[in-house]
């Protein structure tokens, strides 16, 4: 077992500390808790990709260091820093022999399908530049006409803990569902699971010990089999219940079938030791009062909050033997 000096944290609010003295926040307590100097990367607002190149960045320029730190990753909401045109959010037939539904948008413009009714497009006016290629290779904007406006769609849907005015990603003035959001849902949850597992690799292949977790919404923990961390047996049925795909009076929003996801297996294919698989970070002071020590803004764990968290992370690196 390495000697380490150093905890390296990355994450989003929840690691930074939102909105909690910066004493009582998880990073500073279980650095102290483990004797460890902390060296917290996390930035509010931040995505995966964003954890990724700056835990790269600090790699990179730190080499001399790594063999004394110890990593914990913090998965963020699903949204985040995610440029959609680099997406496969449109459905063609044109590579269908090889079960891909999906293209990006560039690819989408530049091959378009081969059967034009299928889904629902139309072809817009093509004129022709000097060089004879057709207009709609770069505007992209007037290429198709469908039956809703995809240029509404902000963002792909979270699940029922961010329903709120900052992350629409329903359509249209009538405010509704997009049309093969599930579908795009998988597709989305497939590029996120690639990105967590080729990192993972990377980490392991350079020998950086780590572990990963989430934060806001189920990805490693995807097969909904959390563990009772929790202070009651009801907040524990609770938080059960509100990941489910149940939907009752308090729950209307839409919801999606992660344990179902065609992209699970890359999570699996994390191994078990660098990754708690069992727990969403946000749930377990969620279900507290909110604007308390425990719920500061429903959002953010206060100081009470942040030792729920510390005592998770510290009982999942003591029983998967990094400490």
């Amino acid at each position: 077992m390495k000697t380490y000096k150093y905890l390296v944290v990355n994450g989003c609010s929840q690691t930074w500390g939102e909105g909690c003295r910066v004493d009582k926040t998880w990073p500073v307590k279980l650095a102290e808790q483990l004797g460890l100097e902390l060296i917290n990367l996390a930035t509010p607002g931040s995505g995966w990709e964003k954890v990724k190149t700056s835990t790269t960045s600090f790699i990179f320029n730190n080499k001399d260091i790594l063999n004394e730190c110890f990593f914990i990753l913090q998965q963020s909401t699903l949204d985040r820093l995610i440029d959609y045109e680099h997406l496969p959010m449109y459905r063609t037939d044109v590579w269908e022999r090889y079960n891909m539904k999906y293209l990006q948008l560039h690819d989408f413009c530049v091959m378009g399908v081969n059967n034009y009714e299928k889904f629902g497009y139309t072809r817009s006016d093509i004129t022709r530049d000097e060089n004879q290629r057709p207009t709609f290779l770069y505007d992209r904007n007037l290429i198709w006409n469908y039956g809703e406006d995809w240029s509404k769609l902000i963002c792909l849907p979270e699940h029922r803990h961010y329903p709120n005015c900052r992350h629409k990603w329903r359509l249209g003035d009538d405010n509704i569902y997009p049309p093969y959001i599930d579908d795009q849902f998988e597709e989305f949850m497939a590029i996120r699971g690639m990105g967590m597992l080729s990192f993972h690799t990377f980490l392991k292949q350079i020998e950086v010990d780590h572990i990963m977790v989430d934060g806001y919404s189920p990805h490693l923990s995807y097969k909904l089999k959390f563990t009772h961390y929790y202070d009651t047996d009801d907040e524990f049925e609770f938080a059960n219940r509100f990941w489910s795909t149940d939907i009752n009076d308090s729950f209307e929003e839409k919801l999606y079938d992660f344990k179902n996801i065609k992209a699970g297996w890359m999570f699996d294919s994390i191994d078990i030791k660098y990754k708690i698989d069992d727990v969403v970070l946000w749930s377990l002071y969620q279900f507290k009062d909110h604007h308390t020590d425990w719920n500061i803004d429903g959002g953010h764990a206060g100081p009470n909050g942040m030792e729920l968290i510390t005592d998770v992370l510290q009982k999942n690196l003591e029983k998967k033997g990094w400490f």
